[in-house]
């Protein structure tokens, strides 16, 4: 019997980060917060489902901002006027605090949000103009705040991600995106974030030279080797299936299925095994019929010795779908006798991880 879980512990976890962050900022605590979130970056610590609690709380500190620029009518630029407010007071604590790489960060992913909702497109004629001109203002202000903190010397993801995003705003991107993205994953290999955010920058571009994908996985394989095996293949490669479905001719599917096994086997916690089970079943609709009997196997393997709960929000499937797939791996291992059901109550999800 495979118990069913609806209040997974990585929701759960989520949320406990998000509410700490916010009750400090709230009380205006930025030195603990600050420092909360250092503590977290220094440690790797992450979700049951990989998600890192230094990255979960720099977005929670930045939601008011981009509530803020959800919010703007863009009818004129000046609608943008309380969102600069917001920066302001980001770019206030950090130069209280110059030194603070966590501070500093901050403020410059303030600058980098604003920044992203000016291109000229976005507004009025008569505004367009005065958009372009605030868009390099922006840009160029988070640069000047970064070029103070060396991610590596700082052993800092967080300073390195913000170096990616302002590459991504900067004319001369395209040479500064490479340099960025290594000292990120190097900083933090095994982060399908990082991969989530780069993987699609790369495909955008290298769309018809598969080998340069399939080198940064076979890299990326390097990368997790000691801590995960082989899954920095999939992680890397997962991010660009759907937006290049082509690539699934060329990656080593064997090697793909592997990955993930690897995955659920020395992750250490149900969060990430639901969500390499449910890649592999996503996986086993595409391809040739060779391709999906590989996903299959390599499916029903990780499910047989490795699955111990169900959370269904990670499967993004109804539960009775989950279900009936599972029943079919049981199945097929010639033990039809193991059923998939009952629910555990939301506060037993952590003791399920």
């Amino acid at each position: 019997m495979i118990p069913v879980v609806q209040a997974d512990p990585d929701l759960i976890e989520r949320a406990g980060v998000i509410n700490r962050i916010t009750h400090l900022a709230v009380q205006g605590e930025w030195d603990v917060l600050s420092k909360t979130i250092a503590d977290w970056e220094e440690r790797l610590e992450s979700t049951p489902g990989g998600a890192r609690h230094h990255e979960i709380a720099v977005d929670a500190c930045l939601a008011g901002l981009r509530s803020l620029l959800d919010e703007t009518d863009r009818t004129s630029i000046a609608s943008l006027d309380r969102a600069e407010r917001e920066v302001a007071r980001f770019v206030e604590r950090h130069c209280a605090a110059p030194q603070d790489h966590i501070l500093a960060v901050l403020a410059a992913r303030a600058h980098i949000m604003v920044a992203a909702s000016c291109p000229a497109d976005f507004w009025p004629d008569a505004d367009r103009a005065d958009a372009w001109r605030r868009m390099a203002h922006h840009y160029l202000k988070a640069e000047a705040i970064l070029n103070h903190f060396d991610a590596v010397a700082f052993m800092s993801p967080l300073v390195a991600g913000a170096c990616y995003e302002l590459a991504l705003g900067m004319p001369d991107g395209g040479t500064r995106l490479r340099p960025a993205f290594e000292d990120w994953i190097d900083l933090d290999p095994s982060n399908p974030e990082i991969y989530a955010t780069h993987m699609p920058q790369l495909a955008h571009f290298c769309r018809d030279n598969p080998d340069v994908l399939l080198g940064e996985a076979l890299r990326a394989e390097e990368r997790t080797d000691e801590a995960l095996g082989q899954a920095g293949y999939a992680l890397c490669l997962i991010p660009v299936l759907d937006l290049a479905p082509e690539m699934r001719e060329h990656i080593d599917t064997a090697r793909f299925g592997g990955a993930l096994m690897d995955m659920a086997r020395m992750s250490g916690t149900q969060s990430e095994v639901n969500w390499a089970a449910a890649i592999l079943d996503h996986e086993s609709q595409f391809g040739s019929e060779e391709r999906r009997a590989t996903i299959q196997s390599a499916f029903d393997a990780l499910v047989r010795r490795n699955l111990t709960v169900i959370y269904p929000r990670i499967w993004n499937d109804e539960l009775q779908n989950i279900r009936a797939r599972l029943a079919e791996t049981f199945q097929r291992a010639g033990t039809p006798k193991v059923t998939v059901g009952q629910y555990y109550p939301a506060q037993m999800a952590s003791k399920a991880a």
